[in-house]
């Protein structure tokens, strides 16, 4: 055992990552500890005139230094689409959802499947158990 009690963790601490991800895929990422939690909840929002699309990843690894991989099909929502028109179709301009399976460690990348110019997106992450 690691020694953390994961009967006490409820909500971990909020990360918030800011990227006009304009166009291209970001495949560096940002990477997160979730050590002792099991769930991740993601929230994007875009801003007005957000014009491109593409699909928001979470990658894990079991070390830090570890190569990070993508999940296979079992974990629910590890990849989640974000549409051309985001930023006018929901109310506050995004979307949440949440991540089950977590590996320690998490990266979240983003893979651009519409070009655009203009707009960008504030992505929140917090890890959490039930």
């Amino acid at each position: 055992m690691s020694g953390i009690n994961i009967i006490k963790k409820f909500h971990g601490t909020v990360t918030t990552i800011s990227a006009a991800w304009a166009g291209t895929n970001d495949d560096t990422g940002v990477t997160v500890s979730v050590l002792g939690y099991t769930k991740l909840m993601i929230q994007y929002i875009t801003t007005t005139g957000w014009n491109r699309a593409g699909n928001i990843i979470c990658l894990g690894a079991f070390r830090q230094n570890d190569t990070f991989v993508a999940p296979d099909d079992t974990v629910e929502n590890a990849t989640f689409g974000v549409a051309v028109t985001d930023d006018t179709a929901y109310t506050g301009k995004g979307q949440y959802y949440v991540v089950e399976n977590i590996t320690p460690y998490t990266k979240i990348v983003w893979d651009n499947t519409t070009a655009g110019d203009t707009g960008t997106m504030t992505v929140n992450i917090m890890p959490f158990n039930e």
